[in-house]
């Protein structure tokens, strides 16, 4: 199973200190990937001077920790992560709308419930 995590997500998962390993336990995910907008509006925030500046330093540096893979894609992140999402590949976000539209297409994310702990809906 391969999980495609967007902007926000990895942003949230440093601010609230969840462990992503989380998400193989929750759903044995052998493959974490990004589309390559994510990493560049990662690197956009990580030139703030902001706690989310850091937030976003640290997913980038979290990226390389977890070996996550960059597929090469062009326009919207919310559209290629429609795109992208299939019966293999589960979206993380905590996004509500992107997470609305995956759900009337049938498809499944993983979001953070409560800040503490990874869930699947």
């Amino acid at each position: 199973m391969r999980v495609l995590l967007d902007t926000n997500f990895l942003i949230d998962v440093i601010k609230f200190r969840v462990n992503l390993d989380e998400i193989t336990d929750l759903i044995g995910a052998n493959e974490l990937v990004i589309p390559s907008s994510v990493e560049k509006e990662l690197k956009k925030i990580s030139g703030e001077t902001s706690q989310v500046g850091g937030y976003a330093k640290a997913a980038l540096n979290l990226m390389k920790e977890y070996n996550i893979k960059i597929l090469k894609s062009t326009g919207r992140t919310d559209d290629i992560m429609l795109q992208l999402s299939n019966e293999k590949t589960l979206v993380a976000t905590n996004d509500r709308e992107l997470r609305k539209r995956l759900k009337a297409l049938g498809r499944k994310t993983i979001y953070l419930k409560s800040k503490k702990h990874l869930a699947i809906e």
